[in-house]
């Protein structure tokens, strides 16, 4: 009797996963429906989701639910899998190219980490079919979902085609290269800033009235408030 309970248990919560990412699928559709040519936003929403997932996990780690070498594998996953994946994004891939491999790879590592690492397994297998649906399988769906089917979008994307190792190695070795990285962070939090301040006016004179910048680029704005 206890099995049979267990096994409904387990069939229940694979139903309820299911559904949750169903769930999510149909509304990371909608939104691409609306935002499916705004490259930069459904990147900015995908790394969100990264951000959330990442947080969870850490949750899981935090609550003795895993051990710590569960948590590092899973940090180097969303790292050099998922984070390389989303700041190579829009990039379309060969089934058969390295990138791929490397994301099946990371895949199955993520999975076998938590089928083998997590703390009472029995006892907590609805949490961890809950979170391969989730956490670990969601992503890589929501990432096919997002990649563009127009040529040009996957063309425009080709120079950040580079692994986040590679990446690293040239920022640690180059000096143009860190230039270009900060210049090119510099550029990101100032579109992010000056967004802000298009939103609230309490922002846009405390951005006026700190960076010269600013102050000429809503000179107009400024002298109407």
């Amino acid at each position: 009797m206890q099995h049979a309970v267990l096994t409904f248990s387990l069939l229940g919560t694979a139903v309820l996963g299911l559904t949750m990412l169903g769930l999510v699928v149909w509304l990371w559709a909608s939104f691409l429906d609306v935002h499916e040519h705004n490259t930069r936003k459904v990147r900015s929403m995908m790394l969100a989701i990264l951000a959330v997932a990442t947080l969870c996990e850490l949750g899981f780690w935090q609550c003795g639910l895993t051990h710590s070498w569960v948590l590092m594998v899973s940090l180097l996953v969303n790292l050099w899998g998922w984070l390389d994946a989303l700041l190579r994004f829009p990039v379309v891939h060969d089934v058969n190219s390295v990138f791929a491999v490397k994301q099946c790879l990371l895949l199955v590592a993520k999975t076998l980490s938590y089928g083998f690492g997590i703390v009472g397994l029995r006892q907590h297998m609805g949490k961890f079919l809950l979170m391969v649906f989730l956490n670990i399988w969601g992503l890589p769906v929501l990432y096919l979902m997002a990649l563009p089917l127009h040529s040009g979008e996957q063309a425009a994307a080709d120079a950040c085609n580079v692994d986040l190792t590679v990446r690293m190695w040239r920022l640690s070795t180059c000096r143009s290269e860190r230039q270009r990285f900060l210049r090119s962070c510099r550029h990101w939090l100032d579109r992010r800033l000056f967004e802000v301040s298009l939103h609230s006016p309490v922002a846009k004179i405390a951005l006026c009235a700190a960076i010269p910048a600013y102050r000429r680029t809503f000179s107009k704005g400024c002298r109407s408030v």
